[in-house]
């Protein structure tokens, strides 16, 4: 016997506040439509439908949300839903969705979200990245990083790679400085949204100390996030400054001054 729209509504309410499509992934008919106007985007079949709301569910992980408050509204074809996302210290109304249900199945789901929500998990990518950082927790910052992220450093020492690919290398040379220096605290942190949401610039200064004697390095980081992972890098620092630092190390095995 199909499920009633009430229960329907109920099982979608109980997976979007776990960020979860598993829930109501069966529901979905075979020839089910999800689309998004404000993105220009539309998806046809269960198997498509659902691994697009899954993927949304990750990148929201991925930014540091945990759950959302959800509201659904019954109407005589199906119900909308509303939600409001929130993670640590982060809440916000993030999408507002028409949701069409006939004999028991979701035949179509039209998704609004707030476009302008993307900056804000760009955003808080970075503050992840930061507080990882500064709390020397190298594998954090290494997961925030896409597996093929590409980073440059334009004003690198001779003998300082310019360009490093993949995230697991730059793991390896995070835990290689990791043994040589410690980080304490960022100050004077900056950052400036762009026209692409997608991108942000943030400057900061980073104190730390280096065989025993405290340091200050400041930065100027150009970082492009898409779905939660930072997909490439510029990071800008004095090198003259850390030049008598990068002298006591490998160069090969510095990520930065």
């Amino acid at each position: 016997m199909p499920l009633t729209l009430p229960e329907i509504a109920a099982q979608v309410r109980t997976g979007l506040s776990a960020l979860d499509a598993a829930p109501f992934a069966g529901l979905f008919a075979a020839d089910a439509v999800y689309e998004a106007p404000f993105l220009g985007q539309r998806i046809e079949g269960r198997d498509a439908v659902v691994a697009t709301l899954d993927a949304g569910g990750v990148r929201a992980r991925a930014v540091g949300l945990t759950k959302a408050q959800v509201t659904t509204t019954l109407t005589d074809s199906g119900f909308v839903v509303e939600l409001v996302v929130s993670g640590p210290g982060t809440e916000f109304p993030s999408s507002v969705g028409i949701v069409t249900v006939s004999d028991g199945e979701i035949t179509s789901y039209r998704d609004y979200p707030d476009v302008s929500a993307a900056s804000r998990f760009t955003r808080a990518v970075f503050d992840r990245f930061l507080a990882a950082s500064v709390e020397n927790r190298w594998d954090d910052v290494a997961d925030l990083y896409a597996e093929d992220v590409t980073l440059e450093m334009p004003f690198t020492l001779p003998g300082v790679p310019r360009e490093t690919k993949g995230r697991e290398e730059l793991r390896r040379r995070f835990h290689a400085a990791e043994r040589v220096r410690r980080l304490v605290k960022a100050e004077n942190v900056v950052v400036h949204e762009t026209t692409d949401p997608s991108v942000l610039v943030a400057e900061f200064d980073l104190h730390g100390e280096a065989g025993g004697t405290a340091f200050v390095s400041s930065y100027v980081m150009v970082l492009t996030i898409r779905d939660g992972l930072i997909t490439h890098s510029r990071d800008y620092t004095d090198t003259a400054a850390a030049a008598e630092r990068l002298r006591a190390w490998s160069p090969a095995d510095s990520t930065a001054g």
